[in-house]
């Protein structure tokens, strides 16, 4: 083989290699893409090949934390629907576990990620669910740690203000740092940035469990008018002093005009709301299906 011939061999290979690089580049964005689109119709088994089959392509930690976060959110959609089907709890506890053990890899791949600090959490809450609240408070810190470290990397992060409020809202306070004040703040929090995405096209649907969990909140709170007006100027300077993002969404409900009503008359026409949204939507997956319920559930007790 002559000099140029060696030449042309070199830059046949140079152009198939970079045209390598970039098509695998391409498969991973269009393979979270694919895997998203799945996650989001809640087929957990398709998102999980798409997403294991990714793995092999990621060039960077980044790239891995942003499969493995995934794996743990199609990990914990695979627990809901079999406690749907009435698993048992041993199934049920192993498969947060896994979902947990997919959101470590994803920590350690990216600790800048707060989604993987998020689903952690998230399959926490799930195993601790079905443990029972006093069979499992002494994870209830660790859930906090993780979301308050989650919101420490992205402020604005609704998910992780909605799971902060349920877990304020479960835990007992006399046992634990549990508070329902804070959880309606946390609560309103989310969905005033859930509001924001949703007009800004960075989240293309309204997640109505914030809502349903908001009036959920303000039922178990349970102030009239008169104490919601007169509590609210000592939140918004709690607020002003408040030296965390995580203090800062205790105090939250104080920087917002809230409604001229008690907690349950709010409640009531947030329910009511979310329920006609809900039945409007014409195929609904399993989870619009629980939070229907659990809405007309929450709207009957009043």
């Amino acid at each position: 083989m002559n000099v140029l011939q060696m030449n042309r061999v070199y830059v046949v290979v140079v152009v198939l290699l970079t045209g390598v690089a970039g098509l695998l580049f391409a498969d991973i964005g269009a393979g979270l893409q694919e895997a998203d689109d799945l996650l989001d119709a809640e087929d957990h088994a398709a998102a999980m090949s798409v997403l294991e089959g990714l793995l092999a392509q990621a060039g960077s930690g980044a790239e891995q934390a942003e499969i493995y976060w995934r794996m743990a959110s199609a990990t914990l959609t695979r627990g809901d629907q079999r406690d749907d089907a009435g698993a048992s709890e041993e199934e049920l506890l192993a498969i947060y576990e896994e979902g947990e053990t997919y959101a470590d890899q994803a920590i350690e791949a990216d600790p800048r990620n707060p989604l993987g600090y998020y689903w952690k959490s998230a399959n926490i809450g799930r195993w601790g669910q079905t443990k029972g609240v006093l069979n499992s408070l002494f994870r209830a810190s660790d859930m906090r740690d993780l979301l308050s470290e989650a919101i420490s990397y992205n402020p604005a992060h609704a998910d992780s203000y909605y799971v902060l409020g349920q877990l304020y809202a479960r835990v007992p306070s006399m046992l634990s740092f549990g508070n329902v004040d804070y959880a309606v703040s946390l609560a309103r929090r989310s969905v005033d940035l859930m509001e924001e995405e949703l007009r800004s096209g960075d989240r293309e649907e309204e997640q109505h469990d914030f809502s349903v969990q908001l009036a959920s909140h303000l039922i178990d709170r349970g102030w009239n008018e008169r104490k919601r007006r007169r509590e609210h100027p000592s939140m918004a300077e709690d607020y002003r002093s408040a030296s965390s993002e995580l203090e800062r969404g205790f105090y939250y409900e104080g920087t917002v005009d809230i409604p001229a009503m008690d907690d349950e008359e709010e409640a009531r026409e947030i329910l009511t709301a979310v329920i006609s949204r809900l039945e409007a939507i014409p195929r609904k997956l399993p989870s619009d299906l629980r939070r229907l319920e659990k809405a007309r559930e929450l709207l009957a007790g009043l």
